[in-house]
């Protein structure tokens, strides 16, 4: 009963995502910044808040300069919620009138824990991490920030040039695009509406005949491979930061892909002749 639960669960399962995240930050505009944000979003509107923080960090002595204690508060009806500076439209925390967030190299996090663990000055921690994103505008990269939220890439709101126009958000597969604010809506570098979540991975051939299978993506990144057998054994278990998986070791059969890339995961049918 476990194994065809398993293989069960497997075949169903499409694409998951933690509560909520890290949607989309604006922390460079022209002059004194006065609209920066930290837009958050939720998997389900009106999401509760309780119990949940979030903590901006100081990438020049990488310890906590600011935490916002969201308990009291929900997502709204779309599941957005916004902290920033006053003047931004529907911010819902207002942290202050200008040069609110720093521009970088510095972080930002969510964690489940309490604002009291969290004074001005905290050192920069995994513990009890929900996300974050550690950015810059056109600096060098920080690798104790990094490091310390278990990120591997910092991201630059001026990577097109326009740091004072645009925003660095997410596409909603683990990744960050930098294009113009979308403010409580759907961000530009999400897959369009009508592309299934489960499109954005493809594998070629299958059937696989050569002791091969390539692996596509839409997004960058590392891929994390596991094959299981129709009893529900895994027999292949490895990251692929390329296309190309190596199943010369599988025998002729059916096996349960599952490819995982940051918060996205999917699960394929795989033939092997």
């Amino acid at each position: 009963m476990k194994t065809i639960t398993l293989i069960a669960s497997l075949l169903f399962c499409t694409v998951s995502f933690s509560q909520i995240g890290i949607n989309e930050v604006d922390v460079d505009q022209t002059g004194t910044d006065v609209t920066e944000f930290v837009e958050i979003l939720s998997d389900s509107p009106n999401f509760s808040l309780e119990g949940y923080i979030v903590v901006f960090y100081n990438g020049s002595d990488d310890e906590s300069y600011k935490t916002v204690d969201l308990t009291g508060y929900v997502t709204d009806s779309e599941g957005f919620f916004i902290i920033g500076s006053s003047a931004t439209p529907g911010v819902d925390i207002s942290i202050g009138t200008s040069n609110t967030i720093q521009n970088g190299p510095d972080a930002i996090a969510i964690y489940q824990d309490s604002a009291s663990n969290f004074p001005n000055g905290t050192p920069v921690t995994s513990v009890n991490l929900i996300d974050a994103i550690v950015y810059g505008t056109d600096d060098d990269d920080d690798p104790e920030l990094l490091a310390g939220l278990n990120q591997t890439v910092q991201y630059d709101e001026d990577l097109n040039g326009n740091k004072e126009t645009e925003s660095i958000q997410s596409d909603g597969a683990g990744s960050f695009c930098v294009t113009l604010p979308t403010l409580r809506a759907e961000n530009a570098c999400v897959l369009g509406i009508n592309q299934s979540q489960i499109d954005r991975f493809k594998i070629f051939p299958n059937p696989a005949t050569n002791g091969y299978l390539y692996i596509y993506s839409k997004i960058s990144g590392t891929k994390s491979i596991s094959v299981f057998d129709v009893l529900g054994k895994q027999v292949i278990k490895t990251t692929l930061n390329g296309e190309r998986l190596d199943i010369s070791t599988l025998n002729s059969g059916i096996y349960i892909l599952k490819i995982e890339q940051g918060k996205s995961s999917t699960t394929k049918k795989l033939v092997v002749k």
